[in-house]
């Protein structure tokens, strides 16, 4: 449950960390791309601060403008998708809807991390002192980094167990143990067999069976696991549903006070879907391979294992080109999305307050 939330959050850990942040500092934009703001909050959610809520001062300026310069690229992609009409087509908007349940949960666990994730300088250095003395020779740089993602780990980490308990306790979130035990019996169970409720949203023994559909690899042969044969793993499923669906119906309840932080939440996920769905469509529009590309590089990587001594086995001739051909898709793919992105910059209005570097 918790690496899920961790995720949802934006936590990457092992960044350095000055002490707690002001709200005003956070919401500065930093940049703006053809007059959209990106705020310094959001550089330091790509610098991986939970909820963008510490300074990063020591943190190398390069390091922050690298990470800056991808979130540019990212609003260039979203801007230019947009002016295309993509955020209109039907394949974004099923996108969009797909991961509702996700953006009410991490628009949720912002709006607690904001709220209660707190950590003082003093408590930093405190820390620090702890890492040095059980890591002796190491760094300044990589003492105070690991102190300060233990620190911000463990409170982050409560911060979102008590959240989850809320969640449960408000939802009456709960499994129906006698109808699981029936699974494990290998009972034939209908598909609206209720296995868990959350209030009025329940999970059905067929939710179940398509979850381990989609575990199934694809291809394979047996199909998807039996839950009858792995009693841990369906109690591991359920659970982790049990937990997202009861913080997504939390999140949603009246009095929550999460509709702006939840709008704010849908723009930042339509505009890194719309990027992608943006960089996808120039890859496969402009990117050819012909069978004489894919013959010429099999037969150089055919002649480089002859001289091992070596041969390509018949039965795996087809699935080597095919892989040689998603080899060459992905490089040119990647080249001509680099060049797209090199022509939006040349014209693109793009400014960086250098002065607020030093607060990010």
């Amino acid at each position: 449950m918790l690496p899920v939330l961790l995720l949802a959050a934006g936590i990457a850990g092992g960044m350095l960390v000055a002490g707690c942040s002001r709200n005003g500092v956070r919401q500065e934009p930093i940049a703006t791309v053809n007059g959209d703001p990106i705020k310094v909050g959001e550089l330091r959610e790509a610098l991986g601060v939970p909820a963008g809520v510490f300074a990063v001062e020591d943190i190398p300026r390069a390091v922050k403008m690298e990470s800056l310069d991808r979130l540019v690229t990212a609003r260039l992609l979203a801007q230019d998708g947009h002016s295309r009409g993509i955020d209109n087509t039907p394949e974004f908007q099923e996108d969009l809807r797909r991961n509702d349940r996700t953006i009410w949960i991490k628009a949720l666990v912002r709006k607690e991390i904001e709220a209660k994730l707190k950590v003082t300088g003093e408590e930093i250095k405190a820390e620090i002192d702890k890492v040095r003395k059980a890591n002796k020779g190491i760094s300044d740089a990589v003492a105070a980094a690991r102190a300060v993602k233990s620190l911000s780990g463990r409170r982050v980490q409560k911060i979102q167990s008590d959240l989850v308990e809320a969640a449960k306790k408000e939802t009456g979130a709960a499994v129906d143990p006698q109808a699981v035990a029936r699974i494990g019996k290998g009972e034939n169970m209908p598909d609206d067999a209720v296995l868990a409720s959350i209030g009025e949203e329940k999970i059905l023994y067929g939710d179940l069976k398509e979850i381990l559909r989609g575990m199934a690899p694809a291809g394979a042969r047996n199909g998807p696991p039996d839950p009858s044969r792995d009693p841990a793993m369906i109690d591991n499923i359920l659970e982790r549903e049990l937990t997202i669906r009861a913080l997504a119906v939390y999140a949603k309840k009246p009095g929550s006070g999460l509709s702006e932080g939840y709008e704010a939440m849908r723009r930042e996920t339509g505009r890194s879907v719309l990027g992608k769905m943006a960089a996808d469509d120039v890859a496969g529009k402009n990117v050819v391979i012909t069978d004489r590309e894919i013959e010429a590089a099999y037969r150089e990587h055919a002649a480089m294992i002859a001289r091992n001594g070596k041969k390509i086995p018949v039965a795996m001739v087809a699935v080597l080109k095919e892989r040689i051909r998603a080899n060459l898709l992905n490089e040119r793919g990647k080249a001509s999305v680099d060049a797209y992105i090199d022509g939006l910059r040349k014209k693109a209005k793009i400014t960086v307050d250098d002065s607020l570097l030093s607060k990010v």
